[in-house]
């Protein structure tokens, strides 16, 4: 057996049992690499932020890994890169049922990342992502990554043409009302107002993550993400620890990143103490009685 399958056919056990696929379990074990689920369509790991899930995935890393991580001017961001990239790296490896040191990653013209396998053509645009259930193992992977001190996300998907996920310490130092007056929409000042004021720091960072996990998935910058979507910051917005609460926006903008016939979804999790967020738009459904690669109605 190729030296790379050996490593597909021994590295499919850890995270099956999670629900999430398998990894290359050794890597992911000596990583302290953690599967999160969200949705059936959307592969998510966590790893701490520390020298040993550097060491044990920056071997996986290819040459322009490197060079992005050696671009960050503190060694602590310099890590997290490298875990990060080397996160994504295993989650594509399953996805496209290829050895992790073969995934090929890039971004697209838009700055959207993507990963795909070795001889595959690279994205052209951003909108010629999207792909029909089932695909998995074909064309390119969209990918994102995160971090903040003390941990490190990825995220991956076949069936999302667009993807975004972001992380924050729950024991930030912030201004919640004064920095949500400034950028967030007036409903949202006037809920988050609304809440009790221990609560306004938590309910406030879970709106950013969110903002900023849709903000990477479409292609927006902060400030602008922070001012194009919308979310209740009632009380039902605090998920469970632990378990992903799935929101949706109370008004949100037309992108370029957002194609007709498309919708988006949203989770947040709380794992104290760090709250994340991903953000995916999936191709809608075709609509009934059509067939083939149609486009399906737009919204």
């Amino acid at each position: 057996m190729a030296r790379g399958g050996h490593r597909r056919a021994t590295g499919r056990r850890l995270l099956r049992a999670a629900g999430v696929g398998g990894v290359d379990d050794a890597r992911a074990r000596l990583a302290g690499a953690a599967p999160l689920r969200i949705h059936p369509a959307v592969r998510l790991l966590t790893a701490p932020d520390t020298a040993a899930a550097d060491e044990a995935l920056s071997s996986l890393l290819g040459a322009a890994d490197h060079r992005r991580a050696s671009l960050r001017r503190h060694p602590e961001a310099r890590r997290r890169t490298r875990i990060g990239r080397g996160l994504v790296r295993l989650l594509a490896a399953d996805l496209l049922d290829i050895a992790a040191e073969e995934v090929v990653t890039g971004a697209g013209p838009a700055g959207a990342p993507y990963a795909r396998a070795p001889g595959r053509p690279e994205p052209r645009r951003a909108e010629s992502r999207p792909r029909p259930q089932g695909t998995s193992g074909v064309g390119a992977v969209a990918v994102s990554v995160t971090h903040t001190r003390g941990l490190v996300a990825a995220a991956a998907s076949v069936e999302a043409s667009h993807l975004g996920v972001d992380v924050e310490r729950l024991d930030r130092r912030t201004r919640p009302e004064a920095i949500a007056r400034r950028h967030f929409l007036p409903a949202e000042v006037r809920a988050l107002l609304a809440l009790p004021e221990p609560a306004r720091p938590a309910a406030f960072l879970r709106a950013w993550t969110l903002k900023e996990a849709w903000g990477k998935a479409a292609g927006v910058a902060v400030p602008g993400a922070l001012s194009r979507i919308g979310f209740d910051l009632g009380a039902r917005f605090a998920p469970s620890e632990g378990a992903p609460s799935e929101h949706t926006p109370t008004e949100m903008a037309r992108t370029p990143g957002s194609p007709a016939g498309s919708r988006w979804r949203f989770w947040t999790m709380n794992l104290a103490p760090f709250t994340l967020a991903a953000a995916g738009s999936f191709p809608e459904p075709a609509p009934a009685g059509t067939r083939g690669n149609q486009v399906p109605a737009s919204r």
